[in-house]
């Protein structure tokens, strides 16, 4: 498998197209991946990892890496790739870029018994909060490695949600 970071405006696209199947998760998705990821690979703050096989992209993921924060923000494995175990594949590669075993990371309720297996099982994250509502209403979002997700208590609004920056 081949790693490449997102660079040009048409590598946006191509990943844009595979992470934002997880969108239906997450309101505003397609604002928060223009406004917030692509100004911070510009700033060098994001990276978007593009896994390709045999020059297939087969995945992407998104990460975090500041002084203050190492956050897995996306993972998608395109669904012909599914279930072959290239995910590990990108979160070991995230992993490293990231220079931690620990990174923050959420997970909707939809998709926590998908996850959480390989994330506490083979990765030995910690499952340190459940919120509720934080990004849609009375949905739970499982936050692994850390209590990065809410923003100052004056800023949360429990009833709608926040998104974190």
């Amino acid at each position: 498998m081949e790693y490449n970071l997102a660079k040009t405006l048409p590598e946006f696209y191509k990943a844009f197209n595979i992470i934002s199947k997880i969108g239906n998760y997450y309101p505003n998705f397609t604002s928060w991946y223009f406004d917030k990821v692509i100004p911070g690979v510009c700033l060098e703050n994001d990276k978007i990892i593009i896994a390709k096989h045999k020059n297939e992209i087969i995945g992407v993921s998104i990460i975090k890496d500041t002084p203050h924060e190492k956050k897995l923000r996306a993972i998608r494995i395109e669904d012909k790739f599914q279930k072959r175990g290239y995910g590990l594949y990108l979160i070991d590669h995230s992993l490293k870029l990231l220079n931690t075993d620990k990174p923050n990371l959420s997970v909707p309720e939809e998709m926590i018994n998908e996850y959480s297996r390989i994330f506490i099982n083979k990765y030995k994250f910690n499952l340190d909060m459940v919120h509720k509502g934080i990004y849609r209403k009375n949905k739970l979002e499982y936050e692994f490695n850390g209590k990065n997700i809410l923003l100052p208590k004056q800023n949360i609004n429990y009833g709608i949600g926040k998104l974190y920056e």
